[in-house]
């Protein structure tokens, strides 16, 4: 049987930039564990997500991330939009510049009430984004595979 690729989408909301600095790096290192990426900042128009076997979500965390807790209204505007999130399986990220606090346990309950399965959460400081940045697409080879 041949191989193929799997396909993944990186949808992350673009606020502030924060996500704008591990997301070019995250989609080098899928594609060199074999998935084919697509990168999708919310807003910009739709995206055909039954051609995705797995999602990778992405949002900002601001401040000492009480008020500024993700995840983010335009990416939770974004998750409750699309119709049916039913066995898709979700990593999370969320970039913050002072603390994650709680926003990748939100992003967890968002995604999980829409049906989908989090198979991977990792939280980078927009600082040094490139700390420990080689497990979410690790822990991504590994269970969407």
């Amino acid at each position: 049987m041949p191989f193929r690729p799997l396909r993944l989408c990186i949808v992350y909301d673009g606020a502030r930039g924060l996500c704008d600095r591990v997301v070019p790096r995250m989609r080098v290192m899928l594609e060199h564990r074999a998935f084919l990426v697509d990168t999708h900042e919310v807003g910009q128009g739709g995206i055909d997500l039954d051609a995705c076997q797995g999602l990778v979500l992405g949002s900002p965390a601001t401040g000492l991330a009480i008020r500024g807790a993700g995840p983010s209204a335009r990416l939770r505007t974004w998750v409750e939009a699309v119709p049916s999130l039913e066995r898709v399986r979700v990593a999370l990220f969320c970039v913050y510049d002072t603390r994650p606090g709680a926003t990748l346990d939100r992003m967890e309950t968002l995604v999980r009430s829409r049906g989908a399965e989090v198979v991977a959460r990792q939280a980078y400081w927009a600082l040094a984004p490139r700390r420990d940045d080689h497990v979410l697409p690790a822990e991504c080879m590994v269970r969407i595979r």
